[in-house]
């Protein structure tokens, strides 16, 4: 069932300790979705005359990329134009707190990495005063594998492989853009949709091999999905080859089980440089890849609705884990214990978005939202 309105109506509850568990689920802290308003590794590097003076500059500046960076990262793609522009004194007071590393100065110049938090109930409403739509989920990781084709071979695990040295430069060495700052800046946040590449060990290569990879083998894609612990699998090809004028092309393709159509090659152009044909092509990859799982998981912060759910109850701490993860998933405005005992809960769960969005949240968190004939339960898978 669903409320339009939640009615804060409480029973009696078989201890006092239980009650204590109940009124400290009746608010919601902001939990893991506090992360998302943290932004890491704004780069400074600014002169003046003075340290003190740069030092000055350097941190207007920095916030001002800081929450623009922000922005980015909650707003999918087609609305970063109307993303608002602010000035020092709208930015200062949405600022929670800033962290400094790898400071250094001179007479007149100043260095560091800087990081912000924001406050995110004020951001927030600011991005819905400004009817931008945004998100604050991250996914859980997806496992790529890249095969590079040559000839009339392909590899995988085996030498060389360029493809996959890049892919491994990128996701575990943290390759990065340097320029334009905004692009730096970017890149300098958690990705949304987390990648794991595989470290190619014995274990890896007994799970699948290359043949496997490309035939999206269901067996082999499984197993070297349990080793990592992916929510999925994607095989990604490359294939090098020199147009007609000279100019060094790079056919991709993407092959993921769940595919209803054929996969199409996406043809890439760049210089003679390969490896940084392949780092541009890879960023461009990862950028569609977290633009799509933000489009897909938008706010829609016109509906909101209340849900009465059942909980069993197998122990304290198992309660207050469901409770912590609940409250904090980024959809979630409220919660509210209506009736609790030492077996059971009922509660109010008070969110935004739908229905689908909220069961692949709590999903995500290893929690199975079902519809029981008519009333919803929301336990641990």
């Amino acid at each position: 069932m669903t409320d339009t309105q939640p009615k804060p109506i409480f029973s009696r509850l078989a201890a006092a300790l239980v009650l204590a568990i109940a009124l400290a689920g009746t608010v919601a802290p902001a939990g893991a979705a506090d992360n998302f308003y943290v932004v890491r590794d704004i780069s400074v590097d600014e002169t003046a005359s003075s340290a003190a003076a740069a030092r000055t500059v350097a941190v207007r500046k920095g916030q001002e990329r800081a929450i623009n960076a922000l922005f980015r990262r909650l707003v999918p793609l087609p609305y970063h134009s109307s993303l608002p522009e602010l000035d020092e004194s709208m930015i200062t007071p949405l600022v929670a707190s800033f962290q400094v590393a790898n400071e250094r100065t001179s007479a007149q110049r100043y260095l560091a990495d800087l990081t912000f938090e924001f406050k995110r109930d004020d951001v927030r409403k600011l991005l819905r005063n400004n009817m931008l739509p945004f998100s604050e989920s991250i996914a859980d990781p997806v496992l790529i594998l890249p095969v590079y084709q040559e000839g009339e071979r392909a590899y995988l695990w085996e030498y060389p492989n360029p493809w996959r040295t890049v892919w491994v430069d990128i996701v575990d060495y943290g390759l990065r853009p340097q320029e334009p700052d905004s692009l730096r800046d970017d890149w300098a946040q958690p990705m949304i949709q987390p990648v794991l590449v595989p470290a190619g060990d014995l274990t890896d290569i007994k799970a699948i091999n290359v043949n496997q990879a490309l035939n999206l083998d269901p067996v082999a894609l499984s197993a070297i999905q349990e080793i990592y612990g992916a929510s999925s699998v994607e095989v990604v090809t490359a294939r090098a080859r020199t147009d007609a004028d000279g100019t060094l092309l790079l056919d991709v393709t993407r092959l993921r089980p769940d595919q209803e159509t054929p996969p199409a090659v996406q043809t890439y152009k760049g210089s003679e440089d390969r490896e940084a044909l392949m780092q541009s092509v890879i960023f461009d990859l990862l950028a569609r890849m977290q633009e799509d799982w933000k489009r897909q998981n938008v706010l829609d912060f016109s509906v909101e609705t209340t849900l009465a759910v059942t909980t069993d109850i197998s122990s304290l701490a198992d309660w207050l884990a469901i409770q912590e993860k609940v409250q904090g998933l980024s959809a979630v405005s409220k919660t509210e214990v209506k009736d609790l005992t030492v077996q059971q809960a009922f509660w109010y769960v008070t969110f935004v978005g739908n229905m689908d969005q909220l069961t692949a949240a709590l999903a995500q968190r290893d929690l199975a939202l079902a519809d029981q004939g008519g009333y919803w339960t929301l336990n641990p898978k």
